[in-house]
């Protein structure tokens, strides 16, 4: 899972997936990783061999060898040594297709905008994503287009819950700071009868994982609203949590409105 070696990142060419590219190109140059472009040339549903919008290959050859370079342009312009890969695939299901093309790619991470709340763009911005991060088979980073560029993944924050038995999101991040330097902070949001409960569950969480954290107990009822205020107010740079096959409506919310990139992170890693 990590350092990462292979990192995919969905485009179709707009401006919200361009913003997504800067964060992959940064992530991939913190571990030499290598940086695969996926277009997916959409097809029909009812014939998934036509294209939805035909045209000659040559069209869409010379559209993406466009594209790629001046998505390469962004690269240079980062003073980055990045390598990076097209890849270019067929699909009437952009989000099974993304899941299919990191499994053969054998993908550590996969990078994928999502956009803001009242943004109008491409399919492969609104429910492809929700289709991604559902059931991922690498751990997800998603961008929310719009939000304040960050330099790395200095400052994160793991939210945490009493009852949680997955630890894949708390293990990413401490494998990262490990690595990278920087400090994570587990989070729980709990009731004032819970609290002490709380805090021995973050202190096991912090020891079982040998690293210095920092401890947040909030007490409220509304885990959305104290999650994005607690990364606001600590300037956090990402929100790492862990993938259950169906994303429930508390990390929907938070993914749709947080000033944080996401990395929803599966509790089984198939690279």
């Amino acid at each position: 899972m990590y350092p990462w070696r292979r990192i995919l990142i969905p485009t179709d060419f707009s401006t919200a997936s361009e913003w997504a590219f800067d964060d992959a190109i940064r992530t991939a140059a913190s571990t030499n990783a290598e940086l695969l472009i996926l277009h997916i040339r959409m097809t029909r549903i009812s014939a998934p061999e036509e294209l939805r919008f035909p045209a000659g290959d040559a069209v869409y050859d010379y559209a993406e060898k466009q594209e790629l370079e001046n998505l390469r342009e962004r690269v240079r312009r980062a003073n980055s040594n990045v390598a990076t890969r097209l890849i270019v695939r067929r699909a009437p299901d952009p989000g099974d297709e993304i899941g299919r093309t990191a499994r053969s790619e054998n993908a550590d991470l996969i990078i994928i905008p999502t956009h803001a709340r009242h943004h109008v763009a491409h399919l492969i911005i609104g429910s492809t994503t929700w289709r991604v991060i559902t059931d991922p088979p690498a751990p997800v980073l998603a961008v929310r287009y719009g939000i304040r560029k960050r330099s790395g993944f200095k400052r994160i924050v793991v939210p945490v819950h009493l009852q949680q038995t997955s630890k894949a999101a708390a293990d990413l991040a401490a494998a990262i700071v490990k690595r990278e330097g920087g400090e994570v902070h587990f989070l729980i949001v709990c009731s004032d009868a819970e609290r002490s409960a709380a805090d021995s569950k973050v202190d096991a969480v912090a020891s079982r994982l040998g690293i210095s954290a920092k401890k947040a107990v909030i007490t409220g009822d509304n885990v959305e609203r104290a999650v994005i205020r607690y990364v606001g107010e600590s300037n956090a740079d990402a929100v790492f949590v862990n993938a259950q096959r169906e994303i429930g409506a508390v990390k929907q919310e938070i993914i749709r409105h947080i000033s944080t990139p996401v990395m929803i992170v599966p509790a089984v890693n198939q690279s």
